[in-house]
């Protein structure tokens, strides 16, 4: 008999998309599938237009759970609920707005199942302003093992952070507790980090089997500046936290970089959007951490140049280090623009 996967999909506001979803999902080629669906409190007719959906279909092999928030909590707990009242083998992340091509949970089945691997990974399908949106899976090989060489993987963008794309073994997500982050936004980052530093073998499936859509209205496109900022500080600070618990990571040029990418990141996002104080009180912050990695050095000839003039920042004091940040944050705007 086939191993059961569990597809988790929180629903939120998705009238125009839900229908489509849902029926990609009764449409698989593959017969033993649990359907989670969880009720965010989008207080539209998305829900009903998915259990419509559902009570209709007669497939064998297929199940469906709808569960129900009582107060909207974000797609991050509706995905953390979803994956707690799972009992599949195998758990697939599948977002409300977007659908699965006929065959991809019975090809991602097996080959999890051939690899035995933690995680499998596919590629997936996008149009419109989706395009450059989302990442690409651009594994040159079949299956990687080792945290070192996952991390290099992670480091070299061969796949995208998005939870989409992936079936995981559900005993995998549970011992190592791989749950999502909640009450922020870009989730993505920080989870996918963590299946990383967790994960003993990664496959990969060169085909294209998700499609992902751009919903304008999703929180991907929230704006609201504190909201952002908060959220990429909660995320930056759990990586650090992620990295000194495991010390030995930091011989990991790759984990050095993985790291300096996000803190760039926020200090790019806190000098775009006029955080002065913020980014002040931040390297403060910053400063009580020991870096126990030969890499925050500006000779360090492995270390690009570009990640070499960042880490002058970290051997400054702290007064003179944020003029230096502001320097090198305008300097590359100028580059790029």
């Amino acid at each position: 008999m086939n191993p059961q996967v569990s597809i988790v999909t929180p629903v939120y506001k998705v009238e125009s998309y839900i229908a489509e979803c849902v029926q990609s999902v009764i449409n698989q080629d593959y017969d033993n599938i649990e359907f989670i669906l969880v009720d965010d409190c989008g207080g539209d007719n998305s829900i009903h237009i998915a259990e419509e959906l559902l009570a209709g279909s007669t497939k064998s092999g297929f199940s469906y759970k709808i569960l129900r928030h009582e107060y909207n909590r974000g797609v991050s707990a509706a995905r953390n609920t979803a994956m707690h009242d799972a009992t599949g083998d195998y758990i697939f992340c599948l977002d409300s707005d977007d659908r699965l091509m006929a065959e991809c949970i019975s090809k991602l089945a097996k080959k999890a199942v051939n690899d035995d691997a933690d995680i499998v990974m596919c590629g997936h399908q996008s149009e419109a302003e989706a395009l450059n949106r989302g990442g690409f899976m651009n594994a040159p090989i079949s299956i990687i093992e080792g945290r070192n060489s996952i991390l290099n993987a992670l480091c070299d963008q061969w796949f995208n952070v998005a939870p989409w794309c992936k079936l995981l073994k559900r005993s995998f997500i549970l011992q190592n507790k791989l749950f999502f982050l909640e009450g922020i936004i870009n989730e993505d980052n920080l989870w996918t980090f963590q299946l990383c530093l967790a994960a003993h073998k990664i496959s990969f499936l060169k085909e294209d089997l998700y499609f992902y859509r751009y919903n304008k209205s999703s929180i991907m496109s929230d704006s609201k500046q504190l909201v952002i900022l908060n959220s990429n500080k909660i995320i930056l600070q759990n990586f650090l936290n992620e990295i000194i618990h495991i010390a030995s990571l930091w011989n990991n040029i790759s984990i050095y970089k993985i790291y300096m990418r996000q803190l760039i990141l926020y200090y790019t996002m806190l000098i775009k959007y006029g955080r002065t104080d913020d980014l002040q009180k931040f390297v403060r912050e910053l400063g009580k951490y020991k870096y126990c990695s030969e890499y925050f050095s500006f000779w360090k000839s492995e270390v690009a140049t570009y990640y070499r003039m960042w880490n002058i920042a970290f051997l400054l004091p702290s007064f003179l280090r944020i003029f230096y940040i502001k320097a090198i944050v305008c300097a590359q705007e100028k580059v790029t623009s």
